[in-house]
Parts: C-alpha cells; structure tokens; sequence
C-alpha cells in the first residue's frame, strides 16, 4: 500500500514482484506443532481479546508476511507455509490479503490469495483466520498513484469519485464472498494518511467515503464477524468517524503516529488495537533489554483490560525480523 512503501514503515527487502501462479494447497490440513487443544487456545485467546477480556499471555498475529521471511523460516510461498509459520511462532490469527485473484504485492512482495484460500483455511485450521481487503481509496492509489489521485481530486473530483465508485464495488463484491464462507473477521485496508496527517480533509473523507466503511461493516457484522481498520500513519482525527462507522478496532495502526496509550485510554473499551510492535524496533540490529523492557511495559498496559493483539505495524517481510520476532514474544510472554 502506498504510504507503507515509504521507508520509515515497512522495511522493503528486494522480494521477487513476478505474478503468482494459482494457490497450490494439495498438501492441507496442515500438520501443527500445537495440539487441538492449544490451537483452539489461541482462538479462544483472539476472541477474548476481541470481548475485551484480559487473556495471558497476549494474543499475536500479523497482518501481512512475506517471502522472505517464509523462507528464513523453511517454509514455502503458500498458505501451507503460512499456517507453518504461525504456528512455529505461537501466533494465535491467520490473516490473508484477500483479492479475486492470486498476486504478489509489487513493492513488498506479500501474497494476495483467493477467497478459495479463505474458506480452505477455516476448514484446515483451528486459528482465528481474517480476511484483509484492501479498500477502495486504496485500490485506486495502487492503480493511479497517490499524486495523481490528489491531481484529479483538484482539477476533476467526479472522475475520482467515478473510479472510486468502481473499485467500491469491487470491494462489496469481494466481502460478500469472503462471508458467504463465514470468515472470523475482515480488515479494511485503506491508507488515508501520512506521518502527521490525513491525505485528505477529515470531513471530505466523511463525505465521500462513509457510505462505503458504513456498509461494509454492517455486511462483516450480519455475518457474525469482527470488523477492523487499517491505515498508516496519523489517523488519530478519523478515530471518532471509524467508531460511528461501527468498526471494533484498529489493525496494525502506528504508535508513533497515533499514541497508542491515549488511544486506549480514550477509546479503550470501544476499539480492539491491533498493534504495539512499530517497524523501527523490527529494524534495529540488536535489541537492547531497556528497548525490550519500555515494549513489554507499554504492551501490557494495552493489554491489562483486553482489546489488544500484540502486532506489528509494518508487517513482517525481511528475513531478519524472524529472530528479532521471536525475541519480543520471548521478552513478552516472561513474567512482568
């Protein structure tokens, strides 16, 4: 997504960008470390977290992983492979990028997959699995570019709006058939802002994209699912809008930009967050314990009442961020 391109949030790694070939999953259900037991667990560990009930140890998942990481792990480009990682480090969520068809991002190289992948994933695994849909603001600056989208917003706003209407449809359509396999939950990516502030007003984002969040996330609740957010940067002045849309949370929203301690003060009993991990401290080398111990502090503090799921805000894409992962889980599942 555009503003995740940007170096200061997600860290870009020289993945291959070559179209994908179809979803190859003959060798499902997949084989887990947990047993049945621990991995339902997990799922009811999401849950919790999602009714705000305290759970222990906090939750995890990620939004986004890529091929490189995959393969630092051993594990295959696939959902197979996906399912493998998880479950080698603890998380308790599977979340898809979800399209019509099968690519790979063309900047960060993730896996978009079918919704054949959704509703093979909730029939092989007992993880809480999400459906990430990117929205259609989003859509339209990965097709035209986020300058030009701002150039036609000024000079003709009705060919935006034209285009936008397409891809909003796109979106429904996809939703609905991502529900019709009763998926646990669907995130609604859609970057509307950079490091200090909405691309556009808040009020024009009201005006013109409200009626989408607005139905979509009626759609994800008629079908007894969780509804989250997601977009990069300071979104903090959207944060009233999203809880009048009715969404439950924020997913892989950024600490720096947003506070996230004043969000779960403010708003802690209305928004789930999805986050606490920001993509410099996944970038760093070396841990140092201080670092460690100020992450582990400020992640138990969001966690203490539920509403959180220990995420990172970048995604988790460069081989190095395997180690570097599984030593915050380390240093956040020890006792405080």
């Amino acid at each position: 997504m555009f503003w995740r391109w940007y170096p200061q949030s997600r860290i870009i790694t020289g993945i291959s960008t070559t179209h994908c070939p179809q979803d190859s999953r003959s060798d499902l259900p997949v084989e887990t470390k947990r047993n049945q037991q621990d991995a339902q667990t997990g799922f009811r560990r999401i849950t919790a977290a999602l009714h705000h009930h305290p759970t222990a140890p906090i939750p995890k998942g990620e939004l986004w992983l890529g091929a490189d990481i995959l393969q630092m792990a051993g594990y295959e480009d696939s959902l197979n492979g996906r399912v493998r990682l998880i479950k080698h480090l603890e998380q308790d969520m599977l979340c898809l990028p979800t399209d019509m068809t099968s690519y790979r991002h063309k900047m960060l190289g993730y896996r978009y997959f079918t919704v054949s992948a959704v509703k093979e994933a909730l029939a092989a695994t007992d993880l809480f699995v999400m459906a990430v849909i990117d929205g259609p603001f989003q859509r339209l600056v990965e097709k035209e570019g986020l300058m030009a989208v701002f150039g036609g917003w000024v000079r003709d706003r009705e060919d935006v709006l034209k285009a936008y209407e397409n891809e909003r449809k796109h979106v429904l359509n996809l939703l609905a058939d991502c529900l019709e396999y009763a998926v646990h939950g669907v995130v609604i990516a859609d970057d509307l802002a950079g490091d200090t502030a909405t691309f556009l007003d808040p009020v024009e984002i009201d005006k013109h994209f409200s009626h989408f969040y607005i139905q979509a996330v009626s759609e994800i609740h008629s079908g007894n699912a969780v509804a989250l957010f997601h977009s990069c940067g300071n979104i903090s002045k959207l944060i009233p809008q999203l809880i009048g849309h009715g969404f439950d949370g924020l997913a892989a929203v950024q600490d720096r930009a947003n506070d996230l301690l004043q969000l779960k003060t403010q708003y802690g009993s209305r928004l789930v967050l999805m986050a606490g991990i920001e993509g410099e401290i996944l970038a760093q080398n070396e841990l140092s314990l201080s670092d460690l111990e100020k992450l582990k502090e400020r992640c138990h503090f969001m966690a203490r009442d539920g509403g959180f799921i220990l995420s990172s805000a970048c995604g988790l894409y460069a081989g190095g961020f395997l180690e570097r992962i599984k030593k915050i889980y380390r240093s956040m599942d020890s006792h405080p």
